[in-house]
């Protein structure tokens, strides 16, 4: 098959590829930093006007039930906590982008938000159950895995039809048609735009290998919680689109993290539980 355009030209080519706001980037890096206070991250959120709303609104927001109004973002960081803060950046940050639609993968508005930020909901759990990875930074690695379907999307609109039909035919999963029709997939568009972003390489490996994780070469733990998270949030329906039941499970992401499907199920009902308390944040996102 002929490979029509490179993931670079890609890159280069599409005018409206997802960011994530410096501020949100340089966040992460703070909070990981073992110098890092609540004052020293929050004035970085505070030269994003925009993240700063969002920040505060959120720690406002019903999902934290706190008793009273937070007003500034030091008090944000020490009552939030540093990871949530870090996560909440994040979402904050992506948002924007994510809830647009995917047209190339039939995702309408909000559906690729749904799958991103319940992926990251799920690889958290998974993360907490295994003790394989740290729970913040599964949460952020499912919250970017499919960077790359947002960039891909424009250019796949017109060949959506003939990769799933190939798929089907070849009784192949969806990333496996993309390599094939396109010469390359989202995983490693999604790969290209992280390393370019100088995210964190756990995050990287992430995009990269997520539909087949025991490809990952240093990250296993954080890889693993993702393709979990992924399957279950798949699974459960939440932000399918055009590739969504052609999701290969990879058992041995079970056997490295040491959980059993058993728990498996356990961690189904307790994500649900969890994205359902998480709603309430999205609305107050969109407002």
């Amino acid at each position: 098959m002929s490979h029509t355009i490179t993931i670079e030209q890609i890159v280069a080519k599409t005018t409206d590829l997802p960011t994530i706001p410096a501020a949100a980037i340089k966040v992460m890096r703070e909070t990981q930093s073992s110098s890092s206070s609540a004052a020293s991250v929050a004035k970085i959120i505070v030269t994003d006007q925009a993240l700063s709303a969002r920040v505060l609104r959120l720690a406002n927001s019903a999902y934290y039930g706190l008793s009273r109004r937070i007003v500034d973002l030091p008090e944000a960081v020490v009552v939030l906590g540093m990871k949530s803060v870090k996560n909440l950046a994040l979402v904050a940050g992506t948002y924007p982008w994510m809830q647009r639609p995917v047209t190339g993968y039939c995702l309408g508005p909000e559906e690729m938000w749904r799958h991103a930020f319940g992926t990251a909901v799920a690889s958290q759990i998974i993360a907490r159950v295994s003790g394989k990875a740290s729970e913040d930074v599964a949460f952020t690695a499912g919250l970017l895995h499919d960077l790359g379907k947002v960039a891909l999307s424009v250019w796949i609109e017109n060949k959506m039809g003939a990769i799933l039909l190939y798929a089907g035919r070849e009784e192949i999963s969806f990333d496996e048609a993309e390599r094939r029709v396109l010469g390359y997939d989202h995983c490693q568009v999604g790969y290209h735009l992280a390393t370019n972003w100088n995210l964190p390489e756990e995050l990287c490996e992430a995009a990269l290998h997520h539909h087949n994780p025991a490809q990952a070469t240093v990250h296993h733990g954080i890889v693993d919680c993702v393709h979990v998270g992924d399957y279950i949030c798949s699974a459960m329906g939440f932000g399918l689109g055009g590739d969504g039941m052609l999701y290969r499970f990879d058992e041995t992401s079970l056997d490295r993290l040491g959980i059993t499907t058993n728990q498996v199920d356990a961690v189904t009902d307790e994500f649900v539980e969890k994205f359902e308390e998480y709603e309430t944040l999205f609305t107050e996102m969109a407002a």
